[in-house]
């Protein structure tokens, strides 16, 4: 799970010491050291290449990356801030984990958010918005049919930032992609995907049909549909701790 390139971090797992490589981005994109330490942190975190639990030593992420101490612990608690990395007094930094209730409240707030979006866009879709769904769906397929769960996944985020887009709502659009950055982990954590790849994609195609049908009330349905069958399987697979 770990990346090939980039720099170099040594993690802390339930007493085990194991050397991870950060994909560091390049230092001109961004205006201060800080903000360059929490985007290289923050994208190993959201792709679980840091799992959840690993201990962050502020003395090896500053020899990692070339920084002093102080933009690290500034990037730590703006990670803190989002809920993605917990500080204990005297202890240090550790990647939050993603339990049950994690998943509940992403599934719980993509639901909500997803009664608006599909109201909306049920309502205003136009044809090149219909269109461009569709041909997310049509891709979709394909990669049900080669079995390729990380392009099916990518294009799901694709799907629901599409239809979130429909709205014209930047609220709901940031709200969105939040949320989905969120669940991006936590699919990467727990792995339901690839067994609810088939059944995720017919709900899909379902919800596009209602959608082009201007059928509010069914789209709203299958939307929550598609939501609480996703968090049944992952609270699943959860308990099991397979």
């Amino acid at each position: 799970m770990c990346m090939k390139t980039g720099a170099y971090l040594t993690a802390h797992v339930d007493g085990e010491t194991d050397v991870l490589h950060l994909q560091q981005p390049a230092a001109n994109t961004y205006r201060t050291k800080a903000e360059l330490v929490h985007a290289t942190l923050r994208s190993a975190i959201m792709r679980c290449e840091i799992e959840p639990g690993t201990r962050l030593i502020i003395d090896d992420i500053s020899a990692s990356l070339g920084v002093s101490h102080i933009p690290v612990r500034e990037a730590l608690s703006q990670l803190q801030s989002e809920g993605l990395v917990t500080l204990v007094p005297h202890s240090g930094a550790t990647v939050a984990p993603v339990s049950p209730n994690d998943v509940v409240e992403i599934f719980s707030i993509m639901e909500g958010l997803e009664l608006v979006a599909t109201r909306v866009a049920a309502e205003r879709a136009s044809e090149e918005d219909l269109q461009r769904v569709t041909e997310i769906v049509d891709a979709m397929d394909e990669a049900v049919k080669e079995q390729q769960p990380e392009r099916f996944a990518e294009l799901n985020i694709e799907f629901h930032r599409a239809i979130a887009g429909i709205t014209g709502m930047p609220m709901l659009e940031e709200m969105t992609n939040r949320v989905l950055d969120r669940w991006d982990r936590a699919r990467r954590y727990v792995r339901v995907l690839p067994e609810r790849m088939a059944d995720a994609q017919q709900q899909h195609h379902d919800i596009v049909k209602a959608l082009k049908r201007k059928d509010v009330s069914t789209a709203q349905a299958l939307a929550t549909l598609h939501n609480r069958a996703a968090l049944g399987s992952y609270q699943s697979r959860l308990v099991s701790g397979e």
